[in-house]
Parts: C-alpha cells; sequence; structure tokens
C-alpha cells in the first residue's frame, strides 16, 4: 500500500506539468451521481434580482462531459449546474427529461425520465453516462432536452471515442 503523501504529491505533479489524462481522471473521480443543492433559492434570488424576471427564471450556468475523451465500453460524467427562481418560492417545474448519444447522427443510446424536476436555486446534477462496448472512433454528440410548459431547453455537446 503506497503513502498518502506519495500519492498526493504524484496526483500534484502530474496536474501541475498537464498530465490532461490524470486531470480528467481526478476531476471525474470526484464527482458522484445525484443531485446537490449549492445556494438556496434566496440567494439566486438576490444574485439575478428575480423580482424583476419573467419567472419561472431559469439558467444554465454549466454543461460539460468530463472527460471529453472515452474509450468504447468507457464512460464520462455529464454535469449539469443550474439556477430556477418559480413563481412561488417553493415550486418545482416539472416535466421529461431526454438524454440521447449520437454517432454520425443516429441515437446509439436513448434515455428519458419522465417527471423530472427543477427546483428552486443553484443545482448541480451529475450523472454517469456508460457508453457501449462497441462504440466505434470518432466523434459523437450528448444531448440533454427538457420539456415542459413554462420551461424548456436543449443543449448538446460534443466527445470523442477513441479505440481501444
Amino acid at each position: 500500500m503506497g503513502h498518502p503523501k506519495a500519492i498526493a504529491l504524484a496526483l500534484a505533479l502530474a496536474l501541475a506539468t498537464g498530465c490532461a489524462g490524470t486531470r480528467w481522471w481526478l476531476q471525474k473521480s470526484l464527482r458522484s451521481p445525484g443531485e446537490d443543492l449549492v445556494d438556496f433559492p434566496e440567494a439566486v434570488w438576490q444574485e439575478y434580482d428575480c423580482g424583476s424576471q419573467k419567472r419561472p427564471f431559469f439558467m444554465i450556468e454549466r454543461n460539460e462531459l468530463v472527460p471529453p475523451e472515452v474509450r468504447s465500453g468507457g464512460e464520462f460524467n455529464h454535469r449539469l449546474v443550474y439556477v430556477m427562481c418559480p413563481v412561488n418560492p417553493t415550486e418545482v417545474v416539472t416535466g421529461n427529461l431526454a438524454t440521447r448519444i449520437r454517432f454520425k447522427g443516429a441515437p446509439i443510446v436513448v434515455d428519458t425520465q419522465p417527471d423530472w424536476d427543477l427546483k428552486p436555486g443553484r443545482w448541480i446534477v451529475d450523472a454517469s453516462v456508460a457508453l457501449p462496448e462497441n462504440a466505434e472512433p470518432g466523434i459523437y454528440t450528448y444531448e440533454l432536452q427538457f420539456e415542459s410548459t413554462p420551461v424548456a431547453f436543449d443543449k448538446s455537446l460534443t466527445f470523442v471515442v477513441r479505440a481501444r
């Protein structure tokens, strides 16, 4: 078993020297699937002056994939950071959340979550996304689509699948 200081030093050196693979691995390993409240609704209300906004006020602050290069059968982390100020203080916006992975324009993985809630405040939503073992090398798109009456969005990010 290695010494914790030696492991920490090796990670720090890898990060400092720009070892992208280690940086992405470390960043991904620090994330676990689920939702976390980062700021309460009152803080977001004040920051975005929600009293003067059309409500529900919704904004995606960050939408990212880590790592941006994956091997066939591997997985990546999708992180969504959003803020929402509802019409009423504890109200949620419920809709259908769909995710798709596309290769050469065709969907190869599709997942739909009905009755998914956007909640008031600032939230970080992390998901682990697995690629099929037979995923061909190339450029892929990860799509995120939310549909409800008051709020809708459609976002996409590209990533690379490398041969094993």
